[in-house]
């Protein structure tokens, strides 16, 4: 009996990689102008939520649900979020997507890569992005269900973010019954050093000094997604970090 055959695998981040702005809080706003314009009353609030988690008060785990229910509600139904979830995408994609971020994902799909978009956002807009980037399967915080398969704003698990990320791709690619083969992973953030791990070509996205340190400590690559790189910039980025 033979294994599964090995299947090249090419990951990305979602939020200041695929994406130049961070969605989760711009989501928030979008969603609460769309269905209830009331909700932006509430504001301040979520800019004390948001204060509150970033100077570690609570977890992001604690943040996310409060922000939810807070900007949009306590239950959402199904029917609600996919409407919501694809005219988010529509409006993100392709209008805040940086062109190195398309050219890297038309190489690697064009190469044979399973593209598989990893991150922290709620999976019930994150799959809508995902879909409108052309990804084949994403991994995303789980929130749990409710009603008629309404979604809650309490998590399901905790935050797809840092180990918890790793831990997540690992079961989705152990689920698939996949056998990795070639791995790429593209990621803004070192928190994704365990996912970072996990590749044969791990890209760094950003530019400067800081994001150059952090690239020739790890031994990682580092690629500017707001320029689309030629092959020659590629080849330059693997030879300078060996």
């Amino acid at each position: 009996m033979t294994g599964p055959t090995p299947e090249r695998l090419a990951i990305y981040d979602l939020d200041r990689t695929v994406l130049q702005t961070p969605t989760f809080t711009l989501f928030l706003i979008w969603a609460a102008w769309r269905t209830a314009p009331w909700r932006l009353t509430l504001l301040p609030v979520l800019a004390i939520l948001l204060l509150g988690n970033a100077i570690g008060l609570y977890s992001r785990d604690a943040f996310k649900p409060a922000a939810i229910a807070l900007m949009i509600g306590r239950r959402i139904s199904r029917e609600r979020a996919d409407v919501l979830a694809t005219e988010f995408a529509a409006w993100r994609v392709p209008a805040d997507v940086p062109p190195g971020a398309w050219a890297a994902i038309a190489r690697d799909r064009g190469q044979g890569y399973h593209l598989l978009l990893a991150t922290a956002a709620p999976e019930f807009y994150a799959g809508a992005i995902a879909q409108a980037l052309g990804f084949d399967d994403v991994v995303a915080s789980r929130h749990r269900r409710g009603a008629n398969e309404s979604w809650l704003a309490q998590m399901d698990g905790t935050n797809c973010y840092g180990d918890e990320k790793a831990r997540r791709v690992t079961a989705w690619i152990a689920n698939r019954g996949l056998e990795p083969g070639h791995v790429r992973v593209y990621s803004d953030h070192a928190s994704d050093a365990p996912v970072f791990a996990m590749a044969d070509e791990a890209f760094l996205v950003g530019r400067g000094a800081k994001s150059e340190r952090i690239a020739a400590a790890h031994g990682w690559h580092i690629v500017d997604f707001r320029v689309t790189p030629t092959p020659t910039d590629v080849d330059d980025q693997r030879i300078s970090a060996a």
